[in-house]
């Protein structure tokens, strides 16, 4: 039921109740001789189905009244009530299904935030296992460079001798010829 339309059944219902109460405040005044507070009263508690016992009518004209009056102000009252009711059942239902979609929205952007989620870690792990081979790599990359400046430094050494024999052979060929000469 729409809210203006609940409104317009509510108030329809509400004005139909105050003229029952109105109506049989008077009629009851009159007919048993209350004070309309009374009356008032009576009328209300018989509407809501309280009904204490602490006013009865007396009369006979009272008593077929009341009969007539209770029959048709007590299924209005209770009319009332289950509009009231329906409308926040509905209300209640319409709440429920908006969070039951807003859940099931929730739901799918969760698994597709796992699916995410599985896809980085891996991601993750293949870029870990891509940088251990790569430290591999590095550190026998590494050992090839230490054993090539071993090399290097081996080569350098062998030089320097040779470079000092060459010195030597220089001088003595130098120093035969500087002899020759002589």
């Amino acid at each position: 039921m729409p809210h203006k339309q609940f409104k317009i059944s509510i108030g329809i219902l509400f004005v139909t109740i105050a003229i029952f109460l109105l109506a049989g405040t008077l009629l009851f005044s009159a007919l048993e001789g209350w004070s309309i507070l009374d009356a008032l009263y009576f009328v209300t508690m018989t509407a809501t189905t309280v009904g204490y016992g602490d006013y009865v009518p007396l009369t006979s004209t009272g008593k077929i009244f009341t009969i007539i009056y209770s029959m048709s102000i007590v299924p209005i009252v209770l009319y009332a009530f289950s509009v009231i009711a329906r409308y926040n059942v509905e209300l209640v239902a319409k709440k429920i299904n908006r969070l039951e979609s807003k859940q099931h929205k929730q739901e799918i952007e969760l698994e597709e935030t796992s699916k995410r989620l599985t896809k980085q870690k891996r991601k993750l792990k293949e870029q870990e296992q891509e940088n251990i081979k790569q430290e591999k790599q590095i550190k026998s990359q590494k050992r090839k460079l230490e054993k090539q400046e071993k090399v290097i430094e081996e080569t350098t050494e062998e030089i320097g001798i040779v470079e000092d024999v060459v010195e030597s052979v220089i001088e003595e060929a130098s120093e035969s010829s500087a002899k020759k000469k002589k």
